[in-house]
C-alpha cells in the first residue's frame, strides 16, 4: 500500500495563492478608492490566515507499508529551511498510535511509540492536516489495525 497527498497539497496550494492574490487586489482597489479602514482590515485578514497556514503546518506525507515495514516521509510544505524527514519501522515494533488534534479539529499530529531492545521509543509527531479528512481517518484505523497484528 503506498499513499501520498501530493495532489490534495498542489490544489491547496493553488486555492490558497489564488486566495492571497484577490485580496492583495482588493487592498489596491480599497488604497486606490481611499478606504483605508477596509485596508486596515483586509491586511489584518490577510497576516491572520497567513499565521494561521503556517500554524496548521502543512505537510508532504507519503505512507508506504510494504514486507512488513511502514515507510513514512514527510516534510513541511511552507518553509524557508526545508527539511526532509523519515520514519521507517518494523510494523510488529509498532505499540502505540495516537492522534493529537488541535484548532477544533484541524490539526492533526500522530504521534508513533515502537518497542526498541532498550524500552519504548516515541517518534516525533507527523502532521496529517494537509491529508483530506476521509483519508486521515482511514490512515489512523490502519495504523490502530496494525498495533501488535505485526501483518502488512
Amino acid at each position: 500500500m503506498v499513499y501520498n497527498n501530493k495532489k490534495y497539497l498542489s490544489f491547496l496550494k493553488r486555492v490558497q495563492l489564488v486566495a492571497g492574490v484577490v485580496i492583495l487586489l482588493a487592498i489596491t482597489a480599497a488604497i486606490l478608492l481611499e478606504n483605508f479602514l477596509l485596508v486596515a482590515f483586509l491586511a489584518s485578514g490577510l497576516v491572520l490566515l497567513l499565521v494561521f497556514m503556517r500554524l496548521l503546518n502543512y505537510n508532504f506525507v507519503r505512507l508506504q507499508l510494504e514486507n512488513g515495514k511502514l515507510i513514512i516521509r514527510y516534510y513541511p510544505l511552507y518553509s524557508v529551511d526545508r527539511s526532509y524527514e523519515s520514519v521507517e519501522l518494523p510494523v510488529v515494533s509498532l505499540r502505540y498510535v495516537v492522534v493529537k488534534k488541535y484548532f477544533f479539529g484541524l490539526k492533526w499530529d500522530l504521534h508513533l511509540t515502537v518497542k526498541l531492545k532498550q524500552g519504548l521509543a516515541s517518534y516525533p509527531p507527523i502532521c496529517l492536516s494537509a491529508i483530506p479528512f476521509p483519508d486521515r481517518v482511514k490512515i489512523v484505523e490502519l495504523m490502530n489495525s496494525l498495533i501488535g497484528s505485526g501483518k502488512a
